[in-house]
């Protein structure tokens, strides 16, 4: 039987040696095969759920869902202030109208109201139709009805998170977070609450 000598003198027969060379083989084999990327695993919520359906439905096969930024409470203001606006021009319009019908100090009252009722109903709407997500590609801003508008920033291309707060943000707890990239970009979360939970969770889970 024929032998054959590696270069530290040990001796191997020929059978040893074609199964040390088939073992080199499997390990280079082994080696060689692509190392498939670890997919994080994150539970929302079921609101988080729903302020992220439609971004759900634009990412790619290895993009998932790291963080959705939720509005505080004080983003519907304007809403707010336009509704109770229009209850209260209603309510007064109930009160003083006259016999004949209408206002007798403001006879535009009523389409004011309606109007005011008109404008709070969308920017509610508007509101809530608002998607603010973070992936562990893509930073996501959704707006829009009916014409949808998408802002997005790739994540190797984010140079700076900034978190920015008024005095009265900060005491009720929310703030704007901008999202700086190259060449001027940016992308804008407005009353955000817990913003820094969303820094946090774009900075832990950001793949190059």
């Amino acid at each position: 039987m024929g032998e054959s000598m590696d270069k530290n003198n040990v001796q191997l027969s020929d059978e040893e040696l074609l199964q040390f060379r088939m073992f080199q083989e499997q390990m280079r084999g082994y080696r060689q095969q692509p190392v498939e990327e670890e997919v994080i695993e994150v539970h929302l919520t079921s609101k988080e759920k729903r302020k992220s359906s439609y971004v759900s439905r634009t990412l790619s096969n290895d993009e998932y869902i790291v963080s959705v930024g939720l509005l505080h409470i004080f983003a519907y203001t304007g809403a707010f202030l336009f509704f109770a606006i229009g209850v209260f021009l209603l309510y007064v319009m109930h009160i003083t109208s006259s016999p004949t019908g209408g206002s007798p100090y403001f006879p535009y009252q009523g389409a004011i109201a309606y109007f005011c009722l008109f404008m709070a109903f969308c920017k509610y709407l508007n509101l809530k139709m608002v998607e603010m997500v973070v992936t562990n590609k893509r930073v996501i801003c959704k707006t829009g009805i009916i014409s949808v508008n998408t802002e997005e920033l790739k994540n190797t291309r984010i140079e700076s998170v900034e978190i920015k707060q008024t005095l009265w943000q900060r005491i009720w707890g929310y703030a704007d977070i901008y999202f700086t990239g190259t060449g001027g970009s940016y992308v804008l979360f407005t009353s955000i609450k817990n913003p820094r939970k969303v820094k946090t969770m774009l900075e832990n889970n950001f793949v190059e």
